[in-house]
């Protein structure tokens, strides 16, 4: 809860959608008044009530105020309440609700209870938090939207890996009782930060001040400091010494706060007195030179530190039940028994020879099998989505399946299912190459179906005039900046960056200060231990990103040659590998801690960047956004942002015997309402991080975006122009991959060696091409 200070007389108050349209029924200005301290019942009015018992399992909430709130499973602890007799172990069903999705402040949920008899009554949580390890998560009690006694309006759930019953409780640690009238009540909890709020917020700026400083002494010494050079750092910034100072003691106190939280000295709050020692070293008398040689240990310290905060902050909760009981009757036990606990094991391993984890939904007579190739988490909320919006409105039922890899190999020996779903890269080509999949262009709708998505989406799944598949997702590139150091420079992003020029006209700005920017790296695929070369073109490649602003895609029309040899392509490999040579880009780093110390103020990366800032980067939040990559001015005096994507589609098998009933699946799941539902359920598994990449553009902007947000995504988007996938379009990712080495790295010229490596590439082209019409004129003949 906040407080807003007001002057006497008249004040405006502007509420601003940023995120979706609401209705305001009115507002109301009061005095927050002090909750009273409860009073304890007579031992006559606790016995007035007497053998009531009111059991409330948690996944029964009556409502949420955050979707990422929903029921949860656990199949550990025979303990467990369930709606059933008792847990299955080896089954997985919902029967808790929240865990560390459930750790956000103002985050509540409810849940209605009658009773039927007025009176006292106790209140009994059976809940583990088991995420804050030597500290508490908090949540504020409602009883019919009231907090009804300071006791309640703080209750502590403390770090323990197996189930606790949590009662509010009063001064002499006896349970507080509240008075029930019969009828229908409703109970909230409330997740709120507690003492540990407070401190996180001063942590917070402590830590943005020291990475500020960081940024300031590096800009002095550069990366890589002499340790054999005295920059004289407490001369050039001639507050670092008091301030390190300061940021040392206070770390300290900090760290004795936490540890009076936690009720015990131990190891939950040392990346403080680590970062601490760091700053003593740095201040101690004499020794201001050795600052710079300190400069990794300043880093490596300040993300341990973000990191603990990431972990520290929230106030993660799983609730099992909640009992209301008269004071006679004890709340359940939650002690385990040995043998119960060792019986409940041995069935669950027992159970793991038999159970098919893998399949997620029942084979009904006449399904049509759906393999998903996503995580668990993903592939069930896949099956959930089916089983209660699809299944009961078709009359083919969908069975999902979880299958990680070796769908080529299942459907070359017969064994394939009749859909995929989330099938990327090449795969999709490959096997449509090899007559394995069904055009889905025959289909008398499918032209209305595609203008869900951008208009070149469906040519990663096109192959010889035939589609075989739709877009489920896509990713594709913008640009992050971090406002508050382009600013420092005098660089306005959204005009010095609209353009390629622009862009390295900033860099001498930014490299005399030994900042650097960041362009999209190459996404190496590594496999027992070997290290490969994707065989599809990463989203926002610079090099296929600067052929396509001038006009130019990766082939001739007929896909039997690249268009390297041509003008606009040797220019724009030249001015790719010259980010490399002449600008000293780096080839390997990791985009995430560079932009969030400021080392890289500017990144072009997939848009879901954007996901992993919002989440594990809270210190710098309001201090950096994002825009459309660099585009490429055209002879007409307007902009081309284009750009290339990547991403994942929705493919059907040609031995698949309802091939129509095929098709509405798959039009189904890529439509926009599914989208949305698909979405949002993963939004709400698995948070901001997990905000899902959709193809369909309705779907996007519905999704959790702000309308500033998304009609910047939406631009980006609908300017994408895809290359097209063929069967021996490995051969041209690995050559332009060694070509660019072989400039950057050997230092050769890049004209030569482009038409050098193109040479490879249309030879590969030409042999796969050859060796696919002698395996369509086999097919022909086993016909």
């Amino acid at each position: 809860m906040l407080a807003f200070y007001f002057k006497a007389g008249e004040n405006t108050i502007t509420i601003n959608s940023d995120r979706a349209n609401f209705a305001l029924n009115y507002l109301k200005l009061y005095n927050e008044q002090a909750l009273p301290e409860y009073e304890a019942p007579s031992d006559a009015d606790l016995k007035a009530t007497q053998g009531q018992k009111i059991v409330i399992e948690g996944e029964d909430a009556t409502y949420k105020n955050d979707r990422t709130l929903y029921p949860t499973s656990d199949r550990n602890s025979y303990l467990t309440s369930d709606n059933r007799d008792e847990v299955a172990p080896t089954k997985t069903r919902y029967n808790t609700i929240g865990k560390d999705n459930w750790n956000q402040a103002t985050q509540s949920i409810t849940w209605d209870f009658t009773v039927a008899k007025d009176g006292y009554y106790k209140i009994g949580i059976r809940a583990r938090q088991d995420i804050m390890r030597g500290l508490y998560s908090n949540r504020r009690m409602y009883i019919d939207g009231v907090v009804p006694n300071q006791e309640s309006n703080q209750i502590k759930f403390y770090y323990d890996t197996d189930w606790d019953v949590i009662y509010p409780e009063g001064n002499n640690g006896d349970p507080i009782y509240y008075y029930l009238e019969a009828g229908t009540h409703e109970i909230t909890l409330e997740a709120i930060p507690g003492e540990i709020g407070e401190i996180m917020d001063e942590l917070e700026e402590i830590v943005y001040n020291i990475t500020s400083y960081y940024r300031r002494i590096r800009e002095i010494t550069g990366p890589s400091p002499d340790e054999y050079i005295d920059y004289k750092i407490d001369k050039s910034i001639p507050t670092i010494i008091e301030d390190f100072k300061e940021y040392s003691i206070r770390l300290r106190e900090i760290q004795k706060e936490i540890e009076k939280l936690s009720g015990s000295e131990g190891s939950e709050a040392v990346t403080l007195d680590k970062m601490a020692i760091v700053l003593d070293k740095c201040t101690a008398k004499g020794r201001a030179y050795r600052i710079p040689s300190m400069l990794s240990q300043i880093k490596d310290n300040i993300t341990s530190v973000s990191a603990w905060m990431q972990t520290y902050r929230g106030q993660a909760l799983e609730i099992d039940m909640i009992e209301i009981t008269s004071s006679d009757v004890d709340f359940a036990s939650t002690k385990k028994n040995f043998f119960k606990s060792l019986s409940f094991n041995f069935k669950a391993f027992i159970g793991s020879f038999f159970e098919d984890y893998n399949s997620l939904s029942a084979d009904a007579e006449n399904s049509i099998t759906v393999w998903v190739s996503l995580g668990r988490d993903q592939a069930q909320v896949v099956k959930e989505l089916v089983d209660n919006e699809f299944n009961p409105n078709s009359d083919v039922k969908a069975s999902i399946n979880l299958v990680q890899g070796g769908i080529v190999e299942a459907t070359l020996a017969g064994k394939g299912p009749d859909i995929a779903l989330f099938i990327g890269g090449d795969f999709p080509i490959q096997l449509a190459a090899r007559g394995v999949l069904t055009d889905i262009s025959q289909f008398p709708d499918y032209e209305e179906v595609t203008k869900r998505f951008t208009e070149t989406a469906p040519v990663l799944y096109t192959y010889n005039d035939g589609v075989y598949g739709l877009p489920v997702s896509q990713t594709f590139p913008m640009l992050f900046y971090r406002k508050d150091i382009l600013s420092g420079y005098g660089i306005d992003a959204e005009k010095d960056l609209e353009t390629w020029d622009g862009f390295i006209d900033t860099l001498p700005v930014l490299q005399r200060s030994y900042k650097a920017a960041g362009l999209v790296l190459q996404a190496n695929i590594v496999m027992n231990g070997v290290t490969t070369v994707p065989t599809t073109t990463e989203a926002g490649n610079t090099f296929a990103t600067l052929l396509l602003q001038k006009g130019l895609n990766f082939y001739n029309e007929n896909m039997t040659e690249t268009t390297f040899e041509s003008q606009e392509a040797i220019d724009s490999f030249e001015m790719w590998t010259k980010f490399y040579t002449t600008y000293n880009f780096e080839q390997t780093y990791d985009p995430f801690t560079r932009f969030r110390t400021g080392d890289m103020p500017i990144v072009i990366s997939g848009y879901t960047f954007y996901n992993q800032l919002s989440v594990a980067a809270p210190e710098i939040k309001g201090c950096w956004d994002f825009m459309q990559i660099p585009g490429t001015v055209q002879e007409d005096g307007t902009v081309s942002h284009a750009s290339n994507s990547g991403g994942s589609g929705a493919i059907i098998f040609e031995n698949c015997e309802n091939q129509k009933a095929a098709w509405e699946f798959i039009k189904w799941f890529t439509s926009t309402d599914a989208q949305v539902s698909y979405g949002n359920d993963i939004e709400a598994l698995m948070g901001t991080m997990g905000r899902f990449d959709t193809a369909n553009i309705e779907a996007l902007g519905r999704l959790s975006w702000s309308q500033s947000e998304y009609e910047l995504l939406k631009t980006q988007m609908l300017e994408q122009i895809e290359i097209p996938i063929i069967p021996a379009t490995y051969s041209v990712t690995r050559n332009l991959t060694n070509a660019f080495r072989t400039v950057v790295n050997d230092a050769e010229n890049s004209r030569d060696t482009l038409m050098w490596y193109n040479r490879d590439i249309n030879a590969e082209i030409k042999r796969k091409l050859e060796d696919l019409d002698m395996y369509s004129e086999e097919l022909k003949k086993g016909d």
